[in-house]
Protein backbone atom coordinates (compact mmCIF):
# COMPACT_ATOMS: atom_id res chain seq x y z
CA UNK A 1 0.00 0.00 0.00
CA UNK A 2 1.44 3.29 -1.28
CA UNK A 3 1.65 5.89 1.76
CA UNK A 4 -0.14 9.45 0.66
CA UNK A 5 2.42 12.01 1.48
CA UNK A 6 0.82 15.57 1.63
CA UNK A 7 3.46 18.27 0.81
CA UNK A 8 2.68 21.55 4.18
CA UNK A 9 4.22 24.56 3.11
CA UNK A 10 4.57 26.98 6.41
CA UNK A 11 3.49 26.18 9.69
CA UNK A 12 0.00 25.23 9.92
CA UNK A 13 -0.59 25.45 13.61
CA UNK A 14 1.62 29.21 13.03
CA UNK A 15 -0.98 30.06 10.49
CA UNK A 16 -4.38 29.09 12.95
CA UNK A 17 -2.71 30.69 15.94
CA UNK A 18 -2.04 33.87 14.10
CA UNK A 19 -5.88 33.94 12.94
CA UNK A 20 -7.36 32.88 16.11
CA UNK A 21 -5.21 35.76 18.08
CA UNK A 22 -6.39 37.96 15.46
CA UNK A 23 -10.17 36.95 15.46
CA UNK A 24 -10.57 36.97 19.31
CA UNK A 25 -8.85 40.50 19.92
CA UNK A 26 -11.06 41.78 16.62
CA UNK A 27 -14.53 40.47 18.03
CA UNK A 28 -13.29 42.17 21.42
CA UNK A 29 -12.42 45.64 20.02
CA UNK A 30 -15.79 45.30 17.86
CA UNK A 31 -17.27 44.74 21.33
CA UNK A 32 -16.00 47.74 23.20
CA UNK A 33 -17.06 49.87 20.58
CA UNK A 34 -20.27 49.20 20.53
CA UNK A 35 -20.65 49.16 24.06
CA UNK A 36 -19.20 52.72 24.15
CA UNK A 37 -21.58 53.34 21.37
CA UNK A 38 -24.42 52.24 23.68
CA UNK A 39 -22.98 54.73 26.72
CA UNK A 40 -21.93 51.59 29.12
CA UNK A 41 -18.80 52.08 31.41
CA UNK A 42 -16.50 50.40 29.87
CA UNK A 43 -14.06 49.76 32.85
CA UNK A 44 -14.27 46.34 33.20
CA UNK A 45 -14.21 45.32 29.19
CA UNK A 46 -10.95 47.63 29.20
CA UNK A 47 -9.60 44.86 31.67
CA UNK A 48 -10.48 42.04 30.13
CA UNK A 49 -9.48 43.33 26.90
CA UNK A 50 -6.14 44.24 28.43
CA UNK A 51 -5.34 40.63 29.50
CA UNK A 52 -6.76 39.21 26.05
CA UNK A 53 -3.84 41.63 24.31
CA UNK A 54 -1.24 40.43 27.24
CA UNK A 55 -2.38 36.68 26.58
CA UNK A 56 -2.21 36.87 22.99
CA UNK A 57 1.55 38.44 23.38
CA UNK A 58 2.59 35.96 25.57
CA UNK A 59 1.25 33.15 22.87
CA UNK A 60 2.52 34.86 20.30
CA UNK A 61 6.01 34.97 21.62
CA UNK A 62 5.61 31.17 22.55
CA UNK A 63 4.71 30.51 19.36
CA UNK A 64 7.19 31.91 17.69
CA UNK A 65 5.30 35.16 16.22
CA UNK A 66 6.98 38.09 17.54
CA UNK A 67 7.99 38.93 14.13
CA UNK A 68 4.82 39.27 12.22
CA UNK A 69 2.56 42.17 11.45
CA UNK A 70 0.29 40.67 13.92
CA UNK A 71 1.89 40.61 17.34
CA UNK A 72 3.59 44.05 16.68
CA UNK A 73 -0.26 45.41 15.80
CA UNK A 74 -1.08 43.87 19.49
CA UNK A 75 1.83 45.81 21.02
CA UNK A 76 0.90 48.84 19.80
CA UNK A 77 -2.80 48.16 20.56
CA UNK A 78 -1.84 47.51 24.54
CA UNK A 79 0.50 50.49 24.61
CA UNK A 80 -2.58 52.61 23.31
CA UNK A 81 -4.59 50.50 25.66
CA UNK A 82 -2.73 51.72 28.24
CA UNK A 83 -2.56 55.71 27.33
CA UNK A 84 -6.19 55.60 27.34
CA UNK A 85 -6.95 54.15 30.62
CA UNK A 86 -4.42 56.90 32.42
CA UNK A 87 -6.27 59.48 30.35
CA UNK A 88 -9.75 58.33 31.49
CA UNK A 89 -8.87 57.65 34.89
CA UNK A 90 -7.79 61.69 35.35
CA UNK A 91 -10.73 62.34 33.21
CA UNK A 92 -13.72 61.89 34.93
CA UNK A 93 -16.31 64.50 35.28
CA UNK A 94 -15.86 66.27 38.96
CA UNK A 95 -19.37 66.90 40.39
CA UNK A 96 -19.73 68.85 43.95
CA UNK A 97 -22.68 67.78 46.14
CA UNK A 98 -23.00 69.53 49.47
CA UNK A 99 -25.17 68.38 52.06
CA UNK A 100 -26.05 67.28 55.97
CA UNK A 101 -27.11 63.42 56.44
CA UNK A 102 -31.58 64.85 57.06
CA UNK A 103 -31.09 65.33 53.55
CA UNK A 104 -29.65 61.83 52.19
CA UNK A 105 -33.18 61.20 50.22
CA UNK A 106 -32.70 64.33 47.87
CA UNK A 107 -28.66 63.76 47.57
CA UNK A 108 -29.58 60.10 46.13
CA UNK A 109 -32.71 61.49 43.98
CA UNK A 110 -29.91 63.84 42.36
CA UNK A 111 -27.55 61.53 42.23
CA UNK A 112 -29.68 59.13 39.94
CA UNK A 113 -30.55 61.89 37.52
CA UNK A 114 -27.26 62.64 37.06
CA UNK A 115 -26.35 58.87 36.48
CA UNK A 116 -29.79 58.64 34.43
CA UNK A 117 -27.90 60.44 31.42
CA UNK A 118 -23.96 60.87 32.14
CA UNK A 119 -20.96 58.32 32.33
CA UNK A 120 -17.59 58.64 33.94
CA UNK A 121 -18.41 60.51 36.87
CA UNK A 122 -16.19 61.47 40.19
CA UNK A 123 -18.83 62.75 42.92
CA UNK A 124 -17.29 64.77 46.01
CA UNK A 125 -19.75 64.77 48.77
CA UNK A 126 -18.57 67.38 51.41
CA UNK A 127 -20.56 66.78 54.60
CA UNK A 128 -19.62 66.31 58.10
CA UNK A 129 -22.34 63.49 58.70
CA UNK A 130 -22.88 60.97 56.41
CA UNK A 131 -21.96 57.43 57.34
CA UNK A 132 -18.92 56.30 55.58
CA UNK A 133 -20.95 52.67 55.74
CA UNK A 134 -23.51 54.71 52.93
CA UNK A 135 -21.06 55.95 50.93
CA UNK A 136 -19.41 52.53 50.58
CA UNK A 137 -22.64 50.79 49.47
CA UNK A 138 -23.26 53.89 47.09
CA UNK A 139 -19.89 53.12 45.56
CA UNK A 140 -20.78 49.28 44.49
CA UNK A 141 -24.02 51.75 42.97
CA UNK A 142 -21.57 54.16 40.74
CA UNK A 143 -19.18 51.13 39.60
CA UNK A 144 -21.45 49.91 37.20
CA UNK A 145 -21.69 53.60 35.77
CA UNK A 146 -17.78 54.20 35.79
CA UNK A 147 -18.19 56.45 38.92
CA UNK A 148 -17.28 56.73 42.04
CA UNK A 149 -17.67 59.14 45.16
CA UNK A 150 -15.10 60.76 47.31
CA UNK A 151 -15.49 61.08 50.81
CA UNK A 152 -15.08 64.52 51.93
CA UNK A 153 -16.06 65.04 55.59
CA UNK A 154 -15.48 68.55 57.07
CA UNK A 155 -13.55 68.76 60.04
CA UNK A 156 -14.53 70.52 63.44
CA UNK A 157 -11.51 72.78 62.76
CA UNK A 158 -13.04 73.67 59.48
CA UNK A 159 -16.06 74.42 60.60
CA UNK A 160 -14.74 76.55 63.74
CA UNK A 161 -13.34 79.01 61.07
CA UNK A 162 -17.01 80.22 60.95
CA UNK A 163 -18.43 83.12 63.28
CA UNK A 164 -21.59 82.84 62.29
CA UNK A 165 -25.00 81.36 63.72
CA UNK A 166 -25.68 80.23 59.98
CA UNK A 167 -25.81 76.54 59.20
CA UNK A 168 -22.43 75.34 58.22
CA UNK A 169 -23.82 73.26 55.49
CA UNK A 170 -25.03 76.69 53.68
CA UNK A 171 -20.98 76.71 53.65
CA UNK A 172 -20.23 73.91 52.75
CA UNK A 173 -19.09 74.72 48.84
CA UNK A 174 -16.34 77.35 49.99
CA UNK A 175 -14.04 74.05 50.78
CA UNK A 176 -14.49 72.68 47.02
CA UNK A 177 -10.73 73.55 46.57
CA UNK A 178 -9.80 71.54 49.43
CA UNK A 179 -11.16 68.59 48.31
CA UNK A 180 -11.54 68.55 44.44
CA UNK A 181 -8.50 67.42 42.09
CA UNK A 182 -9.92 68.17 38.73
CA UNK A 183 -9.34 71.50 37.61
CA UNK A 184 -13.01 72.13 36.61
CA UNK A 185 -15.74 70.84 39.10
CA UNK A 186 -19.83 71.88 38.30
CA UNK A 187 -20.87 72.57 41.86
CA UNK A 188 -24.91 71.63 42.23
CA UNK A 189 -27.53 72.19 45.18
CA UNK A 190 -29.77 68.89 46.06
CA UNK A 191 -32.91 70.24 45.40
CA UNK A 192 -32.46 69.82 41.96
CA UNK A 193 -32.44 67.45 38.90
CA UNK A 194 -30.35 67.10 35.54
CA UNK A 195 -32.04 65.51 32.63
CA UNK A 196 -29.76 65.61 29.73
CA UNK A 197 -26.33 64.86 29.13
CA UNK A 198 -23.78 67.24 30.60
CA UNK A 199 -20.35 66.82 28.40
CA UNK A 200 -21.66 70.45 26.67
CA UNK A 201 -22.15 72.14 30.01
CA UNK A 202 -18.18 70.36 30.77
CA UNK A 203 -16.73 71.74 27.64
CA UNK A 204 -17.40 75.11 28.51
CA UNK A 205 -14.34 77.69 28.10
CA UNK A 206 -14.70 79.19 31.64
CA UNK A 207 -11.23 81.72 30.41
CA UNK A 208 -10.45 83.58 33.09
CA UNK A 209 -13.09 83.27 35.04
CA UNK A 210 -13.52 82.21 38.78
CA UNK A 211 -16.55 80.12 37.68
CA UNK A 212 -19.76 80.23 35.30
CA UNK A 213 -23.64 80.49 37.08
CA UNK A 214 -26.93 81.26 35.73
CA UNK A 215 -28.11 84.59 36.09
CA UNK A 216 -30.59 85.28 39.23
CA UNK A 217 -33.71 86.44 37.62
CA UNK A 218 -35.55 86.66 40.90
CA UNK A 219 -32.81 89.18 42.03
CA UNK A 220 -33.31 90.75 38.85
CA UNK A 221 -37.46 91.01 39.13
CA UNK A 222 -37.59 91.51 42.65
CA UNK A 223 -34.21 93.44 44.67
CA UNK A 224 -33.09 94.92 41.03
CA UNK A 225 -29.33 92.86 41.42
CA UNK A 226 -27.91 91.26 38.49
CA UNK A 227 -26.40 88.38 40.36
CA UNK A 228 -25.81 85.04 39.78
CA UNK A 229 -27.46 82.24 41.26
CA UNK A 230 -25.27 79.79 43.31
CA UNK A 231 -27.20 76.75 42.89
CA UNK A 232 -25.76 75.47 40.01
CA UNK A 233 -21.61 76.56 39.92
CA UNK A 234 -19.21 75.65 37.02
CA UNK A 235 -15.94 76.56 38.86
CA UNK A 236 -12.46 76.83 37.53
CA UNK A 237 -10.86 75.30 40.39
CA UNK A 238 -7.37 75.76 39.47
CA UNK A 239 -7.90 79.23 39.83
CA UNK A 240 -9.65 78.59 43.55
CA UNK A 241 -6.54 76.84 44.52
CA UNK A 242 -4.21 79.49 42.80
CA UNK A 243 -5.79 82.65 44.60
CA UNK A 244 -7.02 80.45 47.56
CA UNK A 245 -10.76 81.12 47.24
CA UNK A 246 -11.85 78.99 50.12
CA UNK A 247 -9.76 81.75 53.06
CA UNK A 248 -11.55 84.40 51.04
CA UNK A 249 -14.72 83.28 51.27
CA UNK A 250 -14.40 82.38 54.96
CA UNK A 251 -12.76 85.67 55.83
CA UNK A 252 -16.00 87.68 53.78
CA UNK A 253 -18.42 85.34 55.60
CA UNK A 254 -16.95 86.33 58.83
CA UNK A 255 -16.81 90.33 58.18
CA UNK A 256 -20.24 90.01 56.46
CA UNK A 257 -22.65 87.10 57.58
CA UNK A 258 -24.85 89.18 59.50
CA UNK A 259 -25.67 92.08 57.21
CA UNK A 260 -26.60 89.99 54.01
CA UNK A 261 -29.77 88.73 52.87
CA UNK A 262 -28.72 85.17 51.33
CA UNK A 263 -25.76 83.44 53.26
CA UNK A 264 -23.50 82.18 51.49
CA UNK A 265 -25.37 82.96 47.86
CA UNK A 266 -24.15 86.76 48.99
CA UNK A 267 -21.19 86.06 49.79
CA UNK A 268 -19.83 84.23 46.39
CA UNK A 269 -21.72 87.73 44.36
CA UNK A 270 -19.65 89.72 46.44
CA UNK A 271 -15.84 88.28 45.59
CA UNK A 272 -17.22 87.49 42.62
CA UNK A 273 -18.95 90.81 41.52
CA UNK A 274 -18.28 91.11 37.39
CA UNK A 275 -15.92 88.20 37.55
CA UNK A 276 -18.05 85.53 36.45
CA UNK A 277 -19.13 83.55 32.73
CA UNK A 278 -22.93 83.67 32.41
CA UNK A 279 -24.76 80.36 31.77
CA UNK A 280 -28.16 79.62 29.74
CA UNK A 281 -30.99 79.53 31.77
CA UNK A 282 -31.29 76.12 30.63
CA UNK A 283 -28.90 74.73 32.91
CA UNK A 284 -30.20 75.99 36.15
CA UNK A 285 -34.25 76.78 35.43
CA UNK A 286 -35.53 77.80 38.76
CA UNK A 287 -38.80 76.84 38.55
CA UNK A 288 -40.24 80.37 40.16
CA UNK A 289 -38.03 83.07 38.01
CA UNK A 290 -39.48 81.15 34.61
CA UNK A 291 -41.33 83.73 34.44
CA UNK A 292 -39.07 86.33 34.34
CA UNK A 293 -37.31 85.33 31.71
CA UNK A 294 -37.72 84.37 27.85
CA UNK A 295 -37.31 80.73 28.05
CA UNK A 296 -37.96 78.50 25.68
CA UNK A 297 -37.55 74.35 25.83
CA UNK A 298 -34.42 73.81 23.32
CA UNK A 299 -35.44 71.65 20.51
CA UNK A 300 -34.81 67.76 20.88
CA UNK A 301 -35.85 68.44 24.96
CA UNK A 302 -38.95 68.16 26.99
CA UNK A 303 -37.38 69.40 30.09
CA UNK A 304 -35.10 72.17 31.20
CA UNK A 305 -31.35 70.79 31.42
CA UNK A 306 -31.28 71.73 35.20
CA UNK A 307 -34.32 71.79 36.78
CA UNK A 308 -34.08 73.86 40.33
CA UNK A 309 -36.87 73.70 42.81
CA UNK A 310 -35.72 76.64 44.91
CA UNK A 311 -38.51 77.81 47.19
CA UNK A 312 -40.35 76.11 50.17
CA UNK A 313 -42.26 73.87 47.48
CA UNK A 314 -40.02 71.58 47.16
CA UNK A 315 -41.67 68.79 45.25
CA UNK A 316 -41.12 66.23 47.90
CA UNK A 317 -43.07 67.74 51.00
CA UNK A 318 -47.16 67.10 50.97
CA UNK A 319 -49.36 69.37 48.48
CA UNK A 320 -46.54 71.40 47.48
CA UNK A 321 -47.72 72.44 44.63
CA UNK A 322 -44.83 73.23 42.01
CA UNK A 323 -44.28 72.52 38.29
CA UNK A 324 -41.83 69.38 37.12
CA UNK A 325 -43.11 67.58 40.09
CA UNK A 326 -43.51 64.65 38.60
CA UNK A 327 -40.30 64.79 37.51
CA UNK A 328 -38.99 64.79 40.63
CA UNK A 329 -40.87 61.53 41.60
CA UNK A 330 -39.98 60.08 38.67
CA UNK A 331 -35.88 59.99 39.51
CA UNK A 332 -36.81 59.73 43.03
CA UNK A 333 -38.74 55.98 42.13
CA UNK A 334 -35.99 54.64 39.59
CA UNK A 335 -34.03 51.24 40.34
CA UNK A 336 -30.68 51.36 39.83
CA UNK A 337 -30.72 49.02 37.43
CA UNK A 338 -33.29 50.87 34.95
CA UNK A 339 -30.97 53.73 35.66
CA UNK A 340 -28.49 51.64 33.47
CA UNK A 341 -31.16 51.69 30.41
CA UNK A 342 -30.88 54.49 28.85
CA UNK A 343 -27.70 53.23 27.16
CA UNK A 344 -27.68 56.31 24.57
CA UNK A 345 -27.64 59.05 27.44
CA UNK A 346 -30.66 60.50 25.85
CA UNK A 347 -32.12 63.52 27.60
CA UNK A 348 -35.24 63.13 29.69
CA UNK A 349 -38.49 62.62 27.74
CA UNK A 350 -42.61 62.56 28.48
CA UNK A 351 -42.37 59.10 27.29
CA UNK A 352 -39.78 58.11 30.35
CA UNK A 353 -42.22 59.37 32.88
CA UNK A 354 -45.63 58.19 30.82
CA UNK A 355 -44.34 54.98 28.85
CA UNK A 356 -48.01 53.50 27.50
CA UNK A 357 -49.63 57.08 27.40
CA UNK A 358 -49.82 60.14 29.16
CA UNK A 359 -52.76 60.57 31.64
CA UNK A 360 -55.90 61.62 30.86
CA UNK A 361 -56.81 64.89 32.82
CA UNK A 362 -59.82 66.55 34.20
CA UNK A 363 -58.88 69.98 35.73
CA UNK A 364 -60.41 71.33 38.59
CA UNK A 365 -59.73 75.10 40.13
CA UNK A 366 -61.66 75.92 43.21
CA UNK A 367 -61.65 78.43 45.93
CA UNK A 368 -64.15 76.14 48.14
CA UNK A 369 -63.69 72.67 49.59
CA UNK A 370 -67.57 72.22 48.11
CA UNK A 371 -67.46 70.50 45.00
CA UNK A 372 -70.17 68.54 43.73
CA UNK A 373 -69.99 64.77 43.27
CA UNK A 374 -66.61 65.06 43.12
CA UNK A 375 -65.70 61.44 45.33
CA UNK A 376 -68.61 59.86 42.68
CA UNK A 377 -66.08 61.09 40.04
CA UNK A 378 -63.49 59.75 41.45
CA UNK A 379 -64.20 56.30 42.29
CA UNK A 380 -66.05 55.74 39.28
CA UNK A 381 -63.43 57.10 36.74
CA UNK A 382 -60.32 55.68 38.36
CA UNK A 383 -58.40 55.84 34.68
CA UNK A 384 -58.60 59.52 34.23
CA UNK A 385 -56.59 61.91 36.49
CA UNK A 386 -58.29 64.68 38.37
CA UNK A 387 -56.53 67.89 39.88
CA UNK A 388 -57.86 70.12 42.27
CA UNK A 389 -56.37 73.73 42.22
CA UNK A 390 -56.54 76.22 44.94
CA UNK A 391 -55.13 79.40 45.53
CA UNK A 392 -55.92 79.36 48.85
CA UNK A 393 -54.55 76.74 51.20
CA UNK A 394 -56.76 73.88 50.67
CA UNK A 395 -59.10 72.42 54.14
CA UNK A 396 -58.50 69.04 55.64
CA UNK A 397 -61.21 67.80 54.35
CA UNK A 398 -60.26 68.65 50.45
CA UNK A 399 -56.50 67.14 51.36
CA UNK A 400 -58.01 63.84 51.98
CA UNK A 401 -59.24 63.27 48.56
CA UNK A 402 -55.32 62.61 48.18
CA UNK A 403 -55.91 58.75 49.54
CA UNK A 404 -57.19 58.40 46.00
CA UNK A 405 -54.53 57.45 43.35
CA UNK A 406 -56.18 59.54 40.63
CA UNK A 407 -56.44 62.12 42.69
CA UNK A 408 -52.99 65.74 42.93
CA UNK A 409 -53.75 68.37 44.98
CA UNK A 410 -52.24 71.49 44.15
CA UNK A 411 -52.68 74.03 47.26
CA UNK A 412 -52.13 77.80 47.42
CA UNK A 413 -50.77 78.18 44.15
CA UNK A 414 -51.63 82.09 44.00
CA UNK A 415 -49.03 84.08 41.87
CA UNK A 416 -47.79 80.80 40.75
CA UNK A 417 -48.18 81.66 36.86
CA UNK A 418 -45.84 78.93 36.06
CA UNK A 419 -48.24 76.15 37.80
CA UNK A 420 -51.55 77.74 36.07
CA UNK A 421 -49.71 77.51 32.69
CA UNK A 422 -48.70 73.78 33.31
CA UNK A 423 -52.02 72.87 34.47
CA UNK A 424 -54.10 74.08 31.50
CA UNK A 425 -51.45 72.79 29.00
CA UNK A 426 -52.06 69.38 30.74
CA UNK A 427 -55.48 69.47 31.01
CA UNK A 428 -58.29 67.84 28.78
CA UNK A 429 -61.43 68.96 30.67
CA UNK A 430 -62.08 71.78 32.97
CA UNK A 431 -64.58 70.71 35.43
CA UNK A 432 -66.71 73.18 36.81
CA UNK A 433 -68.05 71.79 39.86
CA UNK A 434 -67.06 73.83 42.56
CA UNK A 435 -69.67 75.81 44.76
CA UNK A 436 -68.72 79.36 45.16
CA UNK A 437 -65.94 82.07 43.91
CA UNK A 438 -64.66 81.18 40.50
CA UNK A 439 -61.31 81.32 38.56
CA UNK A 440 -62.21 83.37 35.68
CA UNK A 441 -59.15 83.18 33.57
CA UNK A 442 -59.07 79.74 34.08
CA UNK A 443 -62.46 79.53 32.58
CA UNK A 444 -61.62 81.82 29.43
CA UNK A 445 -58.32 80.05 28.84
CA UNK A 446 -60.12 76.56 28.36
CA UNK A 447 -62.60 78.29 25.96
CA UNK A 448 -60.21 80.08 24.11
CA UNK A 449 -58.33 76.70 23.50
CA UNK A 450 -61.56 75.03 22.44
CA UNK A 451 -60.87 72.64 25.51
CA UNK A 452 -64.04 70.77 27.35
CA UNK A 453 -65.55 72.22 29.72
CA UNK A 454 -68.31 70.31 31.74
CA UNK A 455 -70.24 71.84 34.72
CA UNK A 456 -73.47 71.24 37.02
CA UNK A 457 -76.21 73.51 36.63
CA UNK A 458 -76.45 73.97 40.01
CA UNK A 459 -72.22 75.43 40.04
CA UNK A 460 -72.32 77.22 36.72
CA UNK A 461 -72.02 80.85 37.26
CA UNK A 462 -69.86 82.25 34.81
CA UNK A 463 -70.79 81.37 31.06
CA UNK A 464 -68.17 79.97 28.79
CA UNK A 465 -70.00 77.97 27.00
CA UNK A 466 -69.94 74.79 29.45
CA UNK A 467 -71.81 71.69 29.21
CA UNK A 468 -73.78 71.73 32.01
CA UNK A 469 -75.58 68.40 33.94
CA UNK A 470 -78.82 68.33 36.23
CA UNK A 471 -76.69 67.66 39.28
CA UNK A 472 -78.84 64.16 39.71
CA UNK A 473 -77.34 63.16 36.31
CA UNK A 474 -73.83 62.39 37.19
CA UNK A 475 -73.90 59.18 35.81
CA UNK A 476 -74.59 61.48 32.47
CA UNK A 477 -70.87 63.14 33.15
CA UNK A 478 -69.40 60.22 33.95
CA UNK A 479 -70.76 58.51 31.16
CA UNK A 480 -69.45 61.69 29.03
CA UNK A 481 -66.27 61.67 30.38
CA UNK A 482 -65.39 58.14 29.78
CA UNK A 483 -65.80 58.76 26.34
CA UNK A 484 -64.26 61.34 25.30
CA UNK A 485 -61.29 59.95 27.53
CA UNK A 486 -60.39 56.73 24.95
Amino acid sequence: MMKNNRIRKGSLSRVWTEKWMHALVDAMSERITLLANMGYPLEKHLAIYRQMLEFSLANGQASGLSDTATYKEFEMKKRLLNQLTVQESSEKKAIVLAANYAYVDQVLTTIRSICYHNRSLRFYLIHSDFPNEWIKQLNKRLEKFDSEMINCRVTSEQISCYKTDISYTVFLRYFIADFVQEDKALYLDCDLLVTKNLDDLFATDLQDYPLAAVRDFGGRAYFGQEIFNAGVLLVNNAFWKKENMTQKLIDLTNEWHNKVEQADQSILNMLFEHKWLELDFDYNHIVIHKQFTDYQLPEGQDYPAIIHYLSHRKPWKDLAAQTYREVWWYYHGLEWTELGQNHHLHPLQRSHIYPIKEPFTCLIYTASDHIEQIETLVQSLPDIQFKIAARVIVSDRLAQMTIYPNVTIFNGIHYLVDVDNELVETSQVLLDINHGEKTEEILDQFARLGKTILSFENTKTYEVGQEAYAVDQVQAMIEKLREISK
